[in-house]
């Protein structure tokens, strides 16, 4: 199965040439990558160039439209939107296929942990992100965030994607709620990959998890977070 790897990047020279070499260095081969550059100011696209030349630049500005715009880019069976400050293991794409032989699975996602936090920061971040994931499904609720979460190409079609009219958190998760209704979810907490901390150093550690919190609660109650995803993503990407 061929899978599409999609990296939607604003602003994201610092980091996005380690999450492409993770991603071109992927043990399974039946891989296209593409970069949806949202109007960078920096030197997010030429760096992007040296690793794809599937790079396209996306003019409406939103995390949303770079991703639909992507998704309308790619031609795999399987798609994935890979965040750009995030790093892959070489076996991460072997090991989330496989899960796709079973015809009923429709999407898979995983837990992470931290490259930017000390070692033990790190360990924590993963344990407790894990636990976190493990309780949400408990709940009925899949948080299929976008840096560790892989698709049906054509599930994801047939629920209409990703929907440009939701504005709040998550949309990620949104979208599972309705991939769920085509199929099996699963949950792989072995398939763990590595992300940036930068949101909760930005943010404030007691105020972001806070935020998460209130917009988690309100999804398990089956309510539309307050919180603007423009606000989710303030101060992050400059």
């Amino acid at each position: 199965m061929k899978l599409s790897i999609v990296v939607p990047a604003y602003n994201e020279e610092n980091s996005i040439a380690d999450t492409l070499k993770g991603l071109k260095a992927q043990t399974y081969k039946d891989i296209e990558l593409i970069v949806v550059d949202n109007n960078s100011k920096d030197r997010t696209g030429e760096i992007a160039r040296q690793y794809t030349d599937r790079v396209y630049t996306e003019s409406t500005q939103g995390y949303i439209y770079a991703v639909i715009r992507g998704s309308k880019e790619s031609s795999g069976e399987l798609i994935t939107f890979c965040d750009a400050d995030t790093v892959y293991p070489p076996d991460w794409a072997a090991r989330i296929v496989k899960h796709f032989l079973d015809n009923n699975i429709v999407a898979v996602y995983g837990p992470c942990g931290t490259f930017d936090t000390s070692k033990w920061g790190s360990i924590f971040n993963q344990m407790a992100y894990t636990a976190f994931l493990m309780v949400s499904k408990m709940f009925g609720l899949d948080n299929t965030a976008g840096f560790n979460f892989v698709m049906r190409k054509d599930v994801f079609d047939e629920v209409g994607g990703y929907d440009p009219a939701y504005k709040k958190m998550s949309p990620d998760i949104e979208l599972g709620k309705r991939l769920k209704k085509k199929g099996k979810i699963v949950l792989d907490t072995t398939i763990v990959v590595a992300s940036s901390a930068r949101r909760f150093k930005e943010g404030g550690t007691f105020q972001t998890t806070w935020m998460f919190a209130k917009a988690w609660w309100s999804m398990v109650v089956g309510k539309t977070p307050n919180v603007d995803y423009n606000t989710y993503n303030a101060g992050v990407k400059k």
